[in-house]
């Protein structure tokens, strides 16, 4: 009985030294990342039946257990990828958000200063200081996208970076977890199947530190390793094979860093961003293709509307020298990518092009041209909205698409706005070819001009009272009396009845075409003009009139605009064209142009937006009537006028302080070019939108950390070390081992008696 005694005591002792070691070692690795707490089990040893009953055999050690929740790893994991990939979004999104949004910095600024320094032009449009100040204004406005969209380009950079860093960590901690697989299937092997705790935490933490990285998912197999899954399934380390991830830049983009998986068999597996939904690395992905990519073309378009509106309206202005005006800016074009599989073989190879048309439609997304051999289709990408076409070219969002030689499968990746902000410059360096003026100039007979014409003559012929009927006097027409000293008489160019009235009161008649008898003082009239000749002409002497009678309604016209339509030769120097309103027929009805001017139709549209297309001289009259030529000159008439009232059209000569154009321009500043909004608008749109996401992945963010520490200090309540606890269970199997020792001692001492006795 004592040597039974002897080995229950002894067992004592072994499980609190088994315990004392493992209190040990929970209290010396409570710092240690990943480690979970162990437990000594312990059971019975069984009992011995003696016939009364069983006596105990003492304890032994079941096991040494890894005090580990699943349910609330699992949990941890979950929130942590999470938790990393808002992190590393956080972080990227941030300095966009200060970059946009920077008073000083961003392009707000700038693009108020170079509107501030066009209204100083069209307050004076003749000042060199005033278009020396506006080009300056329009470099440095130029130089602000440039060096925003350069910030991107280096956010674009770090991310690439970021990639190719992840992607060498991933596959580190692949290797090891591979490796720690290895090392518990071997001590498994060698242990009779118990656990080793400290493998198994060890490969928990480099799965967990992996997890911070690239979302991951385990499956445990039934020989104790871990097979470990990323993406959408596609495996990273399954038995001992682990396959490698590798950055790829795309095929239709060489400059955007992808991830793809090579596999054991040494195939490459191109891995959507989209695949990536936690981790650092999945977070970097999803910065780059909602936020960087979003920003960087909204940037880039409203460079290009901007640019492309200010050129519209500029080269419908004239110049200080007299010129239409040229593009302000240079505006960058689209850019246009073939993809790495597109086929290279004879006829011919591949090509594309866009080009854009109508900026104001423009998106802010990428497409992507394809050919199934058959039809063409454009995809948006934002939306994956297809338009198809079986030719080409195809136009889509403001975009023209055009391709040449593509065959089935070929594609392209084309970005209308990417290069927007970073190609944009001034395009004119001399302050004289600002066009700050408009090319033409309207007006009206404000009082009469005989018009009266007598250059060359030698002798003392002088006309006196004269005046115009307006209603005998075809509009735009001249007359010329030639005096003949041998008949002493004048002749009418064109031939026309001409009646003569003495200073005697003697009214005679003279037939189109005879000589007119000259007499001193005499009141001559033809076609609704009169005057009075006195004085003693020379031979040959010309008096020449080309009246305009003065209006007498109470109409005004506009000043006149241009559209695209409008060139050199639509009215050049020297022309001009006339518009005479007809009470008879309630229209307005153009005379002959004056030197080459041309017309062509007329588009008329009425006070209500009305529109109708004629060929002159029926112009319909109305009230705020406007009218276009399809040479490109517009402008209205409000009020009513007069029978016989005049209407001119004529080529801008003096135009240096001419500023109708420069306060066309000013008012782009504000005016829905980029859609339903203004140029500021829509930069205000991308301020909006980036520091509205970066509000929402700041919240999300910290809500997500505060649901990651909670659900870590509930693992660790269960999981983790407790110092004071362990100091607890460190004492209490010192007393169990002191204890286990006395039994020892009790049982030597009951033998020492039994052998005293038998001696």
């Amino acid at each position: 009985m004592a040597t039974n005694i002897f080995s229950i005591g002894q067992s004592a002792l072994a499980a609190a030294q088994a315990a004392q070691a493992t209190t040990s070692h929970n209290i010396s690795n409570a710092t240690t990342p990943g480690y979970n707490r162990q437990v000594v089990v312990q059971s019975t040893a069984g009992g011995i039946n003696y016939g009364y009953g069983f006596i105990g055999q003492g304890t032994q050690v079941a096991e040494i257990k890894r005090v580990y929740n699943d349910f609330l790893n699992k949990q941890v994991m979950a929130s942590q990828t999470t938790a990393s990939s808002l992190d590393s979004y956080l972080s990227q999104i941030s300095q966009l958000n200060n970059l946009v949004a920077d008073t000083s910095a961003g392009l707000s600024p700038a693009l108020q200063d170079f509107f501030t320094k066009m209204q100083n032009l069209a307050s004076t449009p003749n000042n060199d200081a005033a278009r020396q100040a506006v080009l300056s204004a329009g470099s440095t406005l130029a130089a602000r996208f440039q060096s925003l969209n350069d910030q991107m380009a280096q956010s674009r950079t770090s991310v690439n970076a970021q990639i190719t860093s992840s992607i060498g960590t991933i596959n580190s901690f692949a290797t090891q977890i591979q490796e720690l697989n290895q090392a518990i299937i071997k001590a498994q092997g060698s242990g009779g199947g118990a656990a080793p705790n400290d493998l198994l935490d060890q490969r928990d933490q480099a799965i967990a530190d992996l997890n911070k990285i690239v979302k991951v998912t385990t499956l445990p197999q039934s020989n104790g390793s871990m097979s470990v899954f990323i993406g959408n399934g596609q495996p990273l380390v399954l038995g001992d094979q682990v396959s490698q991830l590798v950055p790829t830049p795309a095929d239709d983009d060489p400059t955007r860093l992808q991830v793809s998986i090579k596999t054991s068999s040494n195939a490459t597996i191109l891995l959507p961003d989209g695949a990536f939904t936690g981790g650092s690395l999945g977070g970097i992905l999803q910065y780059r293709t909602e936020t960087l990519d979003t920003a960087q073309n909204t940037l880039g378009r409203v460079a290009i509307v901007m640019a492309s509106a200010f050129n519209a309206q500029h080269k419908l202005g004239q110049d200080q020298n007299g010129a239409l005006g040229t593009n302000f800016f240079n505006v960058p074009v689209p850019s246009v990518v073939a993809n790495a599989k597109n086929h290279v073989a004879p006829p011919a190879v591949a090509t594309a092009t866009a080009t854009i048309s109508n900026p104001s439609l423009l998106s802010t997304s990428d497409y992507r041209l394809d050919f199934d051999g058959t039809n063409y289709s454009v995809t948006r990408l934002s939306d994956n909205t297809k338009t198809t076409s079986a030719t080409m070219p195809v136009t889509v969002d403001g975009v023209d698409f055009g391709s040449t030689g593509m065959v089935a499968k070929d594609s392209f990746l084309i970005k209308p706005t990417i290069n927007g902000a970073n190609g944009i410059s001034v395009a004119i360096t001399n302050t004289q070819k600002i066009a700050a003026g408009t090319p033409i100039v309207t007006s009206t007979n404000a009082v009469t001009d005989m018009g009266l014409v007598t250059t060359g003559n030698t002798g003392t012929g002088v006309v006196t009272s004269a005046t115009v009927n307006k209603a005998a006097f075809t509009p735009n027409s001249t007359q010329t009396y030639t005096y003949s000293s041998g008949t002493t008489s004048l002749a009418l160019t064109p031939p026309a009845a001409v009646t003569v009235t003495t200073t005697a009161g003697v009214t005679t008649t003279y037939a189109a075409g005879a000589a007119v008898p000259y007499s001193a003082g005499a009141t001559i009239s033809s076609g609704g003009v009169s005057f009075v000749l006195s004085g003693a002409p020379a031979n040959n002497d010309k008096f020449v009139f080309s009246p305009k009678p003065a209006n007498t309604g109470t109409a005004t016209i506009s000043s006149g605009t241009i559209n695209s339509s409008f060139t050199a030769t639509s009215l050049p120097a020297g022309s001009k064209l006339s518009f005479t309103f007809d009470s008879g027929t309630g229209t307005l009805v153009p005379s002959p142009a004056i030197g080459s001017a041309t017309m062509g139709t007329v588009t008329v549209k009425d006070a209500s937006g009305n529109a109708v297309t004629v060929t002159p001289p029926n112009l319909p009259f109305g009230p705020g009537y406007s009218y276009t030529t399809s040479t490109g000159m517009s402008f209205s008439i409000t009020g009513q006028p007069a029978n016989g009232d005049q209407f001119y059209v004529s080529p801008n000569t003096g135009g240096v302080t001419d500023n109708r154009n420069a306060l066309a321009l000013n008012a782009l500043q504000t005016a829905n070019t980029i859609g339903n909004t203004s140029f500021q608008g829509s930069y205000s749109q991308l301020v909006s939108l980036i520091g509205n996401k970066t509000n929402e992945i700041t919240v999300t963010n910290k809500a997500e950390n505060a649901r990651l520490t909670a659900i870590q200090q509930e693992q660790q309540s269960e999981s983790g070390v407790n110092q004071d606890e362990e100091l607890a269970n460190m004492i209490k199997n010192q007393t169990a081992y002191q204890a286990a020792a006395k039994i020892i001692q009790a049982a030597s001492d009951m033998l020492n008696v039994l052998f005293t006795l038998g001696g």
